[in-house]
């Protein structure tokens, strides 16, 4: 597992080099061969021989001369550059996602939350980067990487008290549409959480393009439900009403067939969605069938309260337009 000091030193790579910085800076390398490594003399302290050396892929320093060694941010401190790097949404959120995956081993309560949910599977957790944001600690995490505090509001990470938005929620990244989705595990009014801007497509659908079908649930927790029982070709809608974006990636799906597995909400409103759902495909000529649950039942807490990946291809099977 990756350290908050691997994720940081990898994201300061990806905006600038360590060979990049120390050239903006006027230190230039006296043996360069081509090679990993190169040497120079060191900026840290006074040297008559090439005692400094960089390493291109790993975007490490150290001097043989004063022993020391790090990674491009402990430079700029020692420098005493400002950490003001260019940045842009797309990097401050792959920052963000690493940092609350990094979180997630370590708190047993999010970890609890999950099994409950039926989530334990560790190639789906990883492969969908579910974290978790305990708060009180992204704020100065992300500033040591430069971003400013105004930024940070702006994006609808932090309030303008400073604290974290997404306090004591598991997190799924949701890179195609440079977003985050939270899911509260406090028992707050405010369950659901997004960052401002738009939900994207639907979530898992390049892979979805693979197979004859597609299963179209609503929440992320059913989509892991469905991948940990051999249902790779699930996707969310990331709730019961589709944007014009996700309607559009159904419609060209062309002739394969559209399995639409909303809730099962006691008040009906799931099944009214997937009516209305399963009508707009049919008039764009797609095949569309409505798959019935229990009653009260999501396909997370359908597989969570013991049903086998069996019962679930009967729900398939059993489907109607």
């Amino acid at each position: 597992m990756h350290t908050d000091i691997d994720i940081a030193d990898n994201v300061f790579a990806a905006k600038i080099s360590l060979l990049e910085f120390l050239a903006e800076r006027g230190w230039r390398p006296l043996r360069d061969e081509g090679r990993e490594e190169v040497a120079g003399l060191c900026p840290l302290h006074k040297d008559s021989h090439p005692s400094f050396y960089v390493n291109r892929r790993k975007q490490v320093f150290y001097c043989h001369g004063c022993g020391t060694g790090g990674g491009l941010r402990k430079l700029m401190g020692l420098l005493g550059a400002p950490l003001s790097l260019p940045h842009d949404r797309a990097q401050l959120l792959e920052a963000v996602y690493g940092f609350y995956a990094n979180r997630l081993a370590r708190f047993e309560q999010a970890r609890a939350y999950l099994h409950k949910r039926g989530i334990h599977d560790p190639a789906v957790i990883g492969r969908m980067r579910i974290g978790y944001t305990p708060g009180a600690c992204l704020r100065a995490y992300l500033e040591g990487l430069g971003y400013r505090r105004e930024t940070l509001c702006e994006c609808g990470l932090i309030d303008t008290r400073g604290r974290d938005v997404f306090f004591r929620c598991l997190t799924f990244p949701l890179e195609r549409a440079a977003n985050l989705y939270g899911r509260s595990i406090a028992g707050s009014i405010c369950r659901h959480r997004f960052l401002p801007g738009s939900k994207g497509g639907l979530y898992g659908w390049a892979q979805a393009l693979a197979f004859p079908a597609v299963v179209v649930v609503e929440g992320l927790f059913d989509v892991a439900a469905l991948w940990q029982a051999g249902f790779p070709n699930a996707v969310a809608a990331l709730g019961s009403h589709l944007n014009n974006g996700q309607i559009a990636e159904l419609c060209r799906f062309g002739q394969r067939m559209v399995y639409i597995c909303f809730d099962a909400d006691r008040n009906g409103s799931g099944q009214r969605a997937a009516h209305r759902l399963s009508v707009q495909l049919r008039h764009a000529g797609i095949e569309a069938r409505r798959v019935g649950l229990p009653d009260g039942h999501d396909p997370a807490g359908f597989f969570a309260h013991g049903a086998t990946a069996g019962d679930f291809r009967r729900c398939l099977d059993r489907a109607r337009p």
